[in-house]
């Protein structure tokens, strides 16, 4: 099946299913389900996360709408991925199914993520959860990994073009634009009281900063207000913002 014709009948199963979804919301069973709905979330706002890039409705990544510099993958840099800005791993890595488990199935066998995947619904739900959940530049997935995000200031600008971030791999550390700090912020204090993911003082102290220094603009709101239609919860550092305005 073309992906045209597959995008247009999970928008419409989607659609038919919205009352329904909207009656018994809950955090997507898997990740592979989480993608399906936040492909209809940012329907009308097709931009990645940290360069600002704008992609089609078929997912490709248009490169030259914010300036992204290619650096060793140009497959993947102008594939679309779903990027967990609080890494999997994070809490990942804790769990016995990730350690020490071996999943096994029909002559099959695996370890890590895919084995928390067979064997805990708890570390499914937490791996679709929407609002750890956005799309980026699948190469620039790729180069952040897991690292934590933080400043880097002798490192100089420019080595991903008019994208203003940073990576260092020695390091292990990322530093994004000033538009994407709020953000990421929100997500790792969501994370860390929905799911009880632990945070070091000097992260909780960063995200905390960033969280007063960058509020959220309408599109953040908007998107926490789509993910709680679908998920039936709101990330409270966001909505917190909503009722201010509101009051």
């Amino acid at each position: 099946m073309h992906w045209h014709i597959l995008s247009r009948f999970l928008r419409g199963v989607i659609l038919a299913w919205l009352p329904v979804l909207s009656a018994n919301a809950e955090v997507p069973a898997n990740f592979h389900a989480a993608k399906m709905i936040a492909r209809y979330i940012y329907r009308d706002h097709r931009t990645t996360f940290y360069c600002g890039c704008s992609y089609d409705k078929h997912h490709k990544i248009k490169l030259e709408s914010c300036g992204y510099k290619i650096q060793h993958n140009k497959r993947r840099a102008h594939r679309l991925e779903w990027e967990h800005i609080v890494p999997v791993s994070l809490w990942g890595k804790s769990l016995p199914c990730w350690n020490y488990a071996l999943c096994c199935q029909k002559k099959k066998c695996y370890k890590g993520r895919a084995c928390c995947r067979k064997q805990d619904c708890h570390f499914s739900k937490m791996e679709a959860d929407l609002h750890n959940l956005v799309p980026e530049i699948g190469e620039l997935n790729s180069l952040r990994a897991n690292y934590q995000f933080g400043l880097l200031p002798f490192i100089a600008q420019g080595k991903f073009g008019a994208c203003e971030i940073k990576i260092d791999q020695e390091m292990q550390r990322v530093e994004p634009c000033l538009r994407v700090r709020g953000a990421i912020a929100r997500a790792y204090l969501y994370m860390s009281q929905q799911y009880g993911i632990s945070l070091s003082k000097s992260q909780m102290q960063l995200y905390k900063a960033w969280n007063r220094k960058h509020p959220p603009d309408s599109w953040e709101i908007e998107r926490n207000k789509r993910i709680q239609y679908f998920q039936g919860n709101h990330n409270p550092y966001i909505f917190q913002y909503w009722k201010k305005v509101h009051e």
